[in-house]
């Protein structure tokens, strides 16, 4: 299954990258060409040879990418953890981004996640962004804007393998590990351009009502209803 929606600033993730990772300058190419300026093999498409094809097309950019491209692409791919094994790093707190391969205009990342990962809620303004699941089930949860200044849920889909997710710029969601304990997800993203800030959001929380901890016999403490 695929889907292409449409729809105070963080850093991007900034945990590790694969050894096998590689940014390469870029050079001046017609964008979306898959064909490479020099004679010698990208480092990164002999790591990965099931994924020669797409960061061949990726090096070649020198642009955003257009969304719609890097969903065909994903869908083309049969891959497996073992095609990503090195790339396979995991995290111990929270989910781990691990770099392929990149440019100014583009990152490669296998994204790595133990039961109970997510991320924040998030949009993507100014970034291209398509991912695959590679092994387990990840949900995405889709957001919108109230004129609260919170965010809304209004659709929630599970992602199995081989799912591709397209998410506009002005998309709002969020991406989790809710299998069970023990039970790892691993997914490929490409951004384009490379991410250096995201949008994040937040979702209502409550601690309980509020009451008058000045009337007699009254319990002052968090109120569910």
């Amino acid at each position: 299954m695929s889907t292409l929606a449409t729809g105070s600033g963080k850093k991007a993730g900034r945990k590790g990258a694969a050894s096998a990772a590689v940014t390469r300058p870029s050079r001046r190419r017609r964008a979306g060409s898959s064909r490479a300026a020099a004679a010698e093999p990208c480092p990164a498409s002999m790591a990965y040879p099931k994924l020669a094809p797409l960061i061949e097309y990726l090096m070649g950019l020198n642009s955003r990418a257009d969304l719609r491209t890097l969903d065909g692409l994903l869908r083309k791919l049969k891959i497996t953890r073992k095609d990503l094994q090195s790339a396979c790093v995991f995290g111990t707190r929270a989910y781990r981004r691990n770099v392929i391969a990149a440019s100014e205009h583009f990152e490669l990342l296998a994204l790595t996640w133990r039961s109970g990962h997510c991320t924040p809620i998030h949009d993507h303004k100014g970034v291209s962004c398509a991912f695959r699941v590679v092994e387990g089930q990840g949900t995405e949860i889709r957001f919108v804007r109230t004129a609260s200044g919170l965010v809304c849920p209004v659709k929630t889909t599970a992602m199995k393998p081989g799912y591709v997710c397209s998410a506009d710029e002005n998309d709002i969601h969020q991406i989790a590990n809710m299998q069970a304990p023990g039970t790892d997800l691993i997914t490929l993203h490409i951004y384009s351009p490379r991410i250096k800030k995201m949008n994040t959001y937040a979702f209502a929380t409550s601690t309980g009502a509020e009451v008058d901890a000045g009337q007699t016999g009254v319990y002052a403490g968090p109120i569910d209803c």
